[in-house]
Order: C-alpha cells, then sequence, then structure tokens
C-alpha cells in the first residue's frame, strides 16, 4: 500500500511538473513565432527592395540612360514587351514594390484594377491598329515604339478577326465599356442630360431670337421716323406742286389762305424770338446787306381763295437782290408774351413804320431776280398766338424789325435771355432730370422647382435622419430662385447638435452640391435645410427695382439688392445703414453687386440729391462710369488721390456737422426740410478694392475709420467693397462702426467669421449667392444677387450722360491733386519728423525694434507704426527683420544718429 501510494506521489509530482513546464514552452514558442514573423517582414521587406530597384533600373533604361547589360535587359522586357505601355507597367511594379516593403504584401487584385488593365491593352492595341502595318505586329523594329509583344498579338488578332476598322471600333467599346465601369458614369443619364441642355438652349436661342428680331423691327420704326422728320424738316413749300407757282415776269407768290395767317404767325414769332445782344441792330443804321424784314401794311383781311402777298423793296435799293427767309422756330422755344415783344420793337419804330406807310400805301414792289433763292422751312404744328395790339389795326404798316439770319439761327437761342429792359443777358435752362426707364433691362427667365423634386428631397431627408436616429418631419418648403428651404419639425427631445451634425453626411445622401443649415429659424420652431435647385433661375435687376416697395421709395439711398429664399425682392436703404462691407472671393460676384448699387442710385436718385465718389484701384471696373452727373469728381484710380479724396471727405464731415449745429438740426435730412433752397446732398463713397488701397496706402485706414464713425448723420455714406476678406483689412474698428455686410462665397470658415462674425458664408454657391446680415438683424438672410450685364450698364450710363454733364466739385479736385502731389501721405513733415525722432529715441531706450512697442509708446496705428519702422530700416538705423527671437539687430549709435539725422538727437 505504501509502494502504491508512493507511485500515485511520483507520477502527481510527474503531472505538476508537466504542468509547471507549460508556461515556459509556451513562451518559447511565441518567441519562435516572433522571431519568424520578423524574418518574414525582413524578407518582404528585401523582396520590396528588389522589386522597386527593377522598376527604376527599367524606367531609367527607357528614358535613354546607360545602364549596362542587366539594365538594358530589365528595360527591354517592359519595352519591348508592352511597348508604350512599358512605361504604365513599370510604375506598377514600383508601386507593387512599394506595397510590399510598407505592407508585407502585394497589392491585391481589384475589379477597378483589372479595367484599369483593360484600358492599357485597349491603348496598345490601337496603337498597333493605327501605326503598324499588317504583317510587322511583331517586327522587332516597331515593338518598342507602339504596343509591344502584347499589343502586337492583341492587334493581329483583331486584325485577323475584324479587320482594322473593325478592330479600332471593337477595341474602343471595349475601352469605353472599362471608363465606364471605372467612373461608374452612365451614357443613358448623359444622353438624357445633353437632349435637356439642348432643349434649354433651343429655347434660349429662341427667344432671344424673337428679341433680336422685335429690337431690329423696333429700330427699323425708329429710322422711318427720324427719316420721316427730316422730310417733314427738308420740306420746301415753294418748290411743292399741290400750291399755284407765279410766272415768271411778275415773281408773285400767290399762297392759300392758311399760308398767309401761317406767314403772319411766324412774323408774330420772329419778333418774339430770344436773340442776343450782339444780333440787335438799329433800324436807322440798318444797311443794304444785311437781312432784315420790312413788312408791309397789314390790312384787315378776308379770307379769300387766293391772296397775293407783296414784298416791298426800299426805294433807295430797288436794284438789289433782298431775300427774306422765314425764321427757324423750334418746337421747344418758349414765345415770350405781348408785352416782352412791344418792348423788343420799339415805340419809335411804329412811328417810322406809320410815316412810310403814307409814303408807299397801295404801292407794290418785285424783286427784279428771277432765280429762287435756297431757303429751308421747318414747319412744326404751332398753337395760334393772338397777334400784339399795335399788329392788329387795319392801316398799320409794318416797319424794318431785325431777325435772326440763316446762320445765327444754327446758334441756341436758349443762351440768352431778353429782359423787360429789351437788353440780352445769358442765362441757364435746366432741363428736367429724367429717371432712366425699367424697360432698359432685361427680365430674367424663372425656373420654378417642380412638386417632384420638392417631395423626393423631403423624403430622403426624412430617411436619412431616421437612419441615424433623429426623427423629424418636413413640414413647409419654400422656393427661391437659387435654393429650396425645407423646414424640418424634430421630435420632441431631440438635439438640434445632432441635426447639424449630419450636415455633410445629407449632403450625400441628396447627391447636392452644398447644403446650408440654419438652426432654428428665427420665430420657428422647426430647423431649415437649405437645398441647391436642379434649376436655378436668374434674377435680373428689373425683377429687383419693378417693385412698389422701389418705386416708392422717398428719402434716402434705396437700392436693390436682389431677391431672397422667398423669391421676394429685398430693397434697402444704404443711409440707413449706414456704410456698408462687401467682401467675397474673386469671381463670386462682388463686382456685379457693386454694378447694382451703382445702377439703382441711377434709377432712383437726381444729381442734385445724391452724389458719387467712386474709388477703383482696379482702374478698370468703375471706370465706365466716368461723365455721369452724380459724380463729384473723376473716378479716382490714383491711390495717392484716393487718400486726398477720403481725408477731404473728412473735412467735409466736420465741415458739415458745423453747418448743422450752426442751424440746431441733428442730421442732414432734418437741414434740407428747414433750407430746401440750400439742400445739402447725400455722398456716397465707394471704394472697389479696400485690400489693395490700404496695402498701396496705408494712410486711408485712419480716414476710413473717422468717416464710419461719425459720418452718418452729416450724410455720408461709404461702400467698402474687398475680395480679400483678412483681420488686416476688415479691421476691429472698420468691423464696429460698418454693421451691415455682405458676404459673398469665402473659401475657409475663418474668412466668414472676419465677415459675418459667424460661419455660413463657405456654404454659398457662388454666382451671385450672398449673404446680407443689415444692421439690427438676428441673422443673416440669404439672397440672389440681382444680374445686370455689361451691354446694359452702358446703355444705362449712355442714357443718364444725356441728362446732362457731370458738375466737379473744383475746389475738392484741387485738394486731391495738391494731395497726391505731396509726398506725405499721413500728415506734414514737421508732424512725420517729430514721430520718427521719437521712434528711434524709443528704439535706442527700448534697445528693440517692433511695432508693438511704438503703437503703445506713441499711440499711433498699426500701419503708421510699420512705416516707421520701415523709414528706420531705410536709415540703415536697424537691420532687418529676422526669423529669431531676438528681433532686428541695431546697427547705430545714439552720436552716429545725431551727426546723420537728428542734430539735437538724445536719449533719456
Amino acid at each position: 500500500m505504501a509502494e502504491e501510494k508512493k507511485g500515485r506521489s511520483s507520477r502527481g509530482g510527474q503531472k505538476v511538473q508537466s504542468k509547471r513546464s507549460t508556461p515556459l514552452k509556451e513562451s518559447k514558442t511565441g518567441a519562435t513565432k516572433q522571431a519568424k514573423a520578423q524574418t518574414k517582414g525582413v524578407r518582404s521587406e528585401i523582396k520590396g527592395l528588389v522589386l522597386m530597384g527593377f522598376a527604376i533600373l527599367a524606367l531609367i533604361g527607357m528614358a535613354g540612360v546607360e545602364t549596362g547589360i542587366w539594365g538594358s535587359i530589365i528595360s527591354g522586357i517592359f519595352s519591348y514587351g508592352f511597348g508604350l505601355g512599358g512605361w504604365v507597367v513599370a510604375l506598377w511594379v514600383l508601386y507593387n514594390g512599394w506595397c510590399w516593403l510598407y505592407r508585407g504584401s502585394l497589392a491585391a487584385i481589384t475589379r477597378k484594377g483589372l479595367l484599369y488593365t483593360g484600358v492599357l491593352f485597349v491603348v496598345l492595341v490601337q496603337l498597333v491598329l493605327w501605326k503598324v502595318t499588317s504583317g510587322d505586329e511583331l517586327s522587332t523594329t516597331t515593338l518598342a515604339e507602339n504596343g509591344g509583344v502584347v499589343g502586337g498579338l492583341l492587334g493581329s488578332l483583331f486584325r485577323s478577326l475584324v479587320g482594322d476598322i473593325g478592330g479600332i471600333l471593337l477595341s474602343a467599346i471595349i475601352g469605353i465599356a472599362c471608363v465606364l465601369g471605372i467612373t461608374k458614369l452612365s451614357l443613358r443619364e448623359g444622353l438624357h442630360k445633353a437632349k435637356d441642355k439642348a432643349s434649354v438652349g433651343l429655347e434660349i436661342a429662341q427667344e432671344k431670337a424673337t428679341e433680336t428680331a422685335s429690337a431690329i423691327r423696333e429700330q427699323v420704326h425708329e429710322w422711318q421716323e427720324e427719316w420721316r422728320e427730316e422730310r417733314r424738316k427738308a420740306y420746301d413749300r415753294e418748290k411743292d406742286t399741290r400750291y399755284p407757282k407765279t410766272e415768271d415776269s411778275s415773281n408773285e407768290i400767290e399762297v392759300e389762305t392758311d399760308a398767309v395767317i401761317e406767314t403772319q404767325e411766324a412774323i408774330s414769332r420772329a419778333t418774339a424770338v430770344e436773340v442776343s445782344g450782339a444780333n440787335v441792330v438799329d433800324v436807322e443804321s440798318m444797311g443794304p446787306s444785311e437781312s432784315m424784314i420790312d413788312t408791309e401794311e397789314l390790312e384787315a383781311m378776308e379770307p379769300s381763295k387766293d391772296v397775293t402777298i407783296m414784298q416791298p423793296l426800299m426805294e433807295d435799293y430797288e436794284d438789289e437782290e433782298t431775300y427774306i427767309p422765314e425764321p427757324h422756330i423750334r418746337e421747344d422755344e418758349v414765345v415770350t408774351s405781348t408785352s416782352e415783344v412791344e418792348s423788343v420793337v420799339a415805340p419809335q419804330m411804329v412811328d417810322s413804320a406809320e410815316e412810310a406807310a403814307e409814303d408807299t400805301s397801295g404801292e407794290i414792289y418785285t424783286t427784279d431776280v428771277d432765280e429762287e433763292p435756297h431757303v429751308t422751312e421747318v414747319f412744326t404744328e404751332l398753337e395760334p398766338i393772338t397777334p400784339p395790339s399795335f399788329l392788329q389795326t387795319t392801316n398799320y404798316v409794318g416797319s424794318l424789325v431785325e431777325v435772326p439770319t440763316i446762320e445765327t439761327t444754327k446758334e441756341d437761342t436758349a443762351a440768352v435771355a431778353v429782359n423787360t429792359d429789351g437788353v440780352a443777358r445769358p442765362r441757364t435752362i435746366e432741363k428736367p432730370y429724367q429717371y432712366p426707364p425699367l424697360t432698359m433691362l432685361s427680365q430674367g427667365k424663372s425656373n420654378p422647382v417642380t412638386s417632384e423634386e420638392v417631395a423626393h428631397n423631403a423624403v430622403l431627408l426624412e430617411e436619412t435622419l431616421d437612419n441615424f436616429g433623429i426623427t423629424a418631419k418636413v413640414v413647409n418648403a419654400t422656393q427661391g430662385p437659387t435654393v429650396t428651404r425645407y423646414e424640418l419639425e424634430p421630435a420632441k427631445g431631440t438635439k438640434v447638435s445632432r441635426i447639424m451634425g449630419l450636415q455633410d453626411d445629407l449632403k450625400m445622401s441628396l447627391a447636392a452640391v452644398d447644403i446650408r443649415m440654419e438652426a432654428p429659424i428665427p420665430g420657428k420652431s422647426a430647423v431649415g435645410i437649405e437645398i441647391p435647385n436642379k434649376n436655378v433661375s436668374s434674377v435680373h435687376l428689373r425683377d429687383v427695382l419693378d417693385c412698389e416697395e422701389f418705386q416708392q421709395a422717398s428719402g434716402g439711398i434705396p437700392v436693390g439688392l436682389g431677391k431672397d429664399i422667398a423669391d421676394m425682392p429685398v430693397i434697402t436703404d444704404l443711409a440707413k445703414m449706414p456704410h456698408l462691407l462687401v467682401a467675397g472671393s474673386t469671381g463670386s460676384g462682388k463686382s456685379v453687386c457693386v454694378n447694382t448699387l451703382i445702377s439703382s442710385i441711377l434709377f432712383s436718385r437726381k444729381p442734385d440729391e445724391v452724389k458719387l465718389i467712386l474709388v477703383d484701384p482696379k482702374m478698370v471696373e468703375l471706370s465706365v462710369y466716368n461723365g455721369i452727373p452724380h459724380l463729384m469728381l473723376p473716378v479716382v484710380t490714383d491711390m495717392n488721390k484716393a487718400a486726398a479724396v477720403l481725408r477731404w471727405a473728412v473735412r467735409e464731415m466736420d465741415a458739415r456737422y458745423m453747418t448743422l449745429a450752426t442751424a440746431g438740426v441733428r442730421n442732414v435730412a432734418s437741414y434740407n426740410k428747414q433750407n430746401p433752397t440750400k439742400s445739402m446732398p447725400l455722398i456716397l463713397i465707394i471704394i472697389d478694392e479696400l485690400a489693395d488701397l490700404m496695402m498701396t496706402n496705408p494712410d486711408v485706414e485712419e480716414s476710413i475709420d473717422r468717416l464710419a464713425a461719425k459720418a452718418r448723420a452729416a450724410g455720408i455714406h461709404m461702400v467698402l467693397a474687398t475680395q480679400r476678406p483678412s483681420v488686416d483689412v476688415i479691421t476691429g474698428k472698420i468691423k464696429a462702426n460698418v454693421p451691415s455686410r455682405i458676404a459673398f462665397t469665402v473659401a475657409t470658415q475663418i474668412d466668414s467669421r472676419t465677415i459675418l462674425d459667424q460661419a455660413g458664408a463657405e456654404r454659398l454657391l457662388g454666382r451671385g449667392d450672398m449673404l446680407f446680415n443689415p444692421i439690427g438683424a438676428n441673422k443673416p438672410i440669404r439672397i440672389q444677387g440681382a444680374f445686370i450685364s455689361d451691354e446694359e450698364v452702358e446703355e444705362l450710363i449712355a442714357f443718364v450722360k444725356g441728362q446732362g454733364q457731370p458738375e466737379y466739385d473744383e475746389v475738392m479736385m484741387a485738394e486731391t491733386d495738391k494731395g497726391a502731389e505731396s509726398s506725405d501721405a499721413v500728415g506734414s513733415d514737421e508732424e512725420q519728423d517729430e514721430l520718427l525722432e521719437r521712434a528711434v529715441q524709443i528704439v535706442l531706450e527700448q534697445r528693440s525694434a517692433s511695432a508693438s512697442i511704438l503703437q503703445r509708446r506713441l499711440r499711433v496705428g498699426f500701419s503708421r507704426a510699420g512705416r516707421l519702422i520701415d523709414t528706420m530700416q531705410d536709415m540703415k538705423i536697424i537691420g532687418p527683420p529676422t526669423n529669431s527671437s531676438k528681433g532686428r539687430d541695431i546697427l547705430m549709435g545714439e552720436d552716429q544718429i545725431r551727426e546723420l539725422y537728428f542734430p539735437n538727437f538724445t536719449v533719456d
């Protein structure tokens, strides 16, 4: 029994020992596996390096570099095996070697990889079928230059089966099929889209053809009207066959009764025509060569069938030829009253006429000249004029009254005015300003969103949110010209942040270009999701301005921006903003928006109500507006002159405030009500590229800050446009004083926050899509900006220029020219020198040169501090900036500065 127990115990001990030895075996096994894995990894890395070496050697050899025997063999495998496709194969081998080195395995064989291989083989076959003649597919002289052995075999196979043309078509079809498999494109959808685009283009072409035909018809009608008018003006009654002609022996002119009345009216008007003082000639001093009318005694005549008009000649000059052209009477001339006529025809002239009537009564004088004078008569439809009292006497014989000759009637008689004392004085006639008609602008084409598209997008939104565990329902959809806003009402207890976090997922589900969320919609318990429309409706400026709100706008500077998300026109008043910032990337619609603002002003305000100052650093955007009467000075393109203009605007602002304080009013509108005859126009300053202006002339920042802070009550407003919305351009002071802003498409969310203080502009669609954040608004409004073409702008400017010439402010132009010529753009030379010397003192005291130190110590802006640093660098007082933390080196000491620049320079 004892032995059995011992045996059992010994066996049990062995079992215990075997169990205890199991971890050691496992550790040894793990170490062995790890060693094998390391060895395998090293082997795969070596294989990858070798494979990459082969590929690189082949690429070098195919490039024409001498690589020896082995290199020639390796490169020959690729070049002769695949021809020109050997480059692609070598790169694929290089990629596999990299995968073997990096991941430990070759690149996986996928469906897309096989399709790419098929495309490569198709290209090789095409090369052979196009370039190699039949029978030379495997010729060693052409393998490397065409499709190689693989291309030659496949090419000869295609050529033997279907011939050259069939092989080309068949291989092309195979290649197209591979490309479709790679890109997942659909030929059916492409054809349908092409058909839709073609139909839309055909409709547009038909509309344009119709518009062109109507325009041609209107132009032809205008030409016909002008031709009729010219014929009417060139009408010669004496040559008209409908009137009886006189015999050559007597040369008497017989006309109908209304011709007599017409002549009397012409004489009456001739006596009332306003003439200049140079054309008034005394009756006694008139000579035979001067044009005059010796009117015959006007007897009380009863209307008869034929009346003969006799033209008396003075006895002293009966041998001389005297012609009496009818005066040229324009329709727009104002006929003076009877009293003015009596003042022109002096009483002594009437007496002398009565005396002459006694001597010449009953005599008939005729001309001795057979030749008929060439006198152009202009017939106008004139109201009957009652002749003066001294012409209504029965026995009156007209005296010699001077009238303008043919040459003098060419001058504008409206340039002079005859007063009651008979003295001609110059005068100016102000033509009433006519607003341009909206008909010169074209209307946009509406492409409403279909109900099927709205329903489809609503279902997709609900299903996508449901897949992520969010229950929501689309309760409303508002259709705009560019986007449609879907109002999503989530279930109770749903966090808005969860929906906002799914913005990219919703975008992918809807296959949209981009979407924008507004959570929540102001005044509603719903989340707004704005999805682009498939068919975008164009918004033209006429569609915006042709509304009651714009037509009945009184006061201020009303402008049309575009249409909002509900397809309603957006009209705003620039005078209430009071300043506007327009920012966006290049090509987003910023320049079109500026043109829209200016065009809106031309359609709604007269030159004496709103004056424009246009600053165009790019020199080509706003120069087209030169010559319109709304300008205070020509479009400013010189940067130094722009700085001087802004400094003038600051002085004008101060002067206006002094005038308002003297009158006891608070703003320009109240002042104009009290003083309508001395009203001050509103001034709008438009700067098209603020970033370029501040970069070339940093001094304008101070003037812009002052105008933005104080110019509202003085009636001076600004529109600042820039394509670089960075913090060094849109500074904190500008953002604080310019609360109204427009943001177009920007690149990043940071730029959107710089403009609007919130994100959103980075998700706009471009082409006029904007976010408008007016003063007092809680959230920005999405607007599709109005469009006006260059042709429409040119037509509008031509119409406005026809209303009158611009009256430039000579004082302002002189001051700006003088300011532009000055080299000091900040202040006077004394002020700059003082600041520079003090800045040098601070730099030597601190033993450091930086713009931030000068800003704090001198209390100046960053631009001026940076300019002082640059000036000290040019003077060699400090060195250039370094990349180290030590800052700029100080190159001069106190003695050198005192000797070279400032004689009284000292350092405290």
